[in-house]
């Protein structure tokens, strides 16, 4: 398999949206949960948060996964019926190295700062 130049960039992306959906997921989950700890107690608003994001979790990977009948974690491949009918990932036509890892990276600190500076707290608080 060639290494192709769709593919550079591409594990740097992936490394700052997980980092940032980690820092999404535990912003929001400390505003959840004081909000809930105040209508329920803080013991009782944990148990039930808890429950409440792992339905949630698991409904949306369950989405994620059987949308269309495939998985493609490459933007550079797509999966097409050859003439006996098999599925075959072949190179897509998008226009090769248009992976824009700074402007990702810029993107998801200012949506940080301004997170932290109007609601967030979790980092700067």
């Amino acid at each position: 398999m060639e290494y192709s130049s769709q593919s550079k960039g591409k594990g740097l992306i992936s490394i700052l949206t997980a980092m940032f959906g980690l820092y999404l997921t535990a912003a929001m989950w400390t505003e959840f949960n004081s909000a809930l700890g105040m209508f329920l107690g803080p013991s009782l608003g944990i148990i039930v948060g808890t429950i409440v994001f792992l339905l949630y979790q698991s409904k949306k990977n369950e989405n994620e996964f059987t949308q269309g009948g495939n998985y493609l974690t490459s933007e550079g491949t797509a999966i097409v019926r050859d003439s006996e009918g098999r599925l075959q990932q072949v190179e897509s036509t998008i226009e090769k190295g248009r992976n824009p890892t700074f402007f990702i990276a810029m993107l998801y600190f200012m949506i940080i700062l301004m997170s932290e500076i109007s609601w967030s707290d979790l980092i700067l608080g």
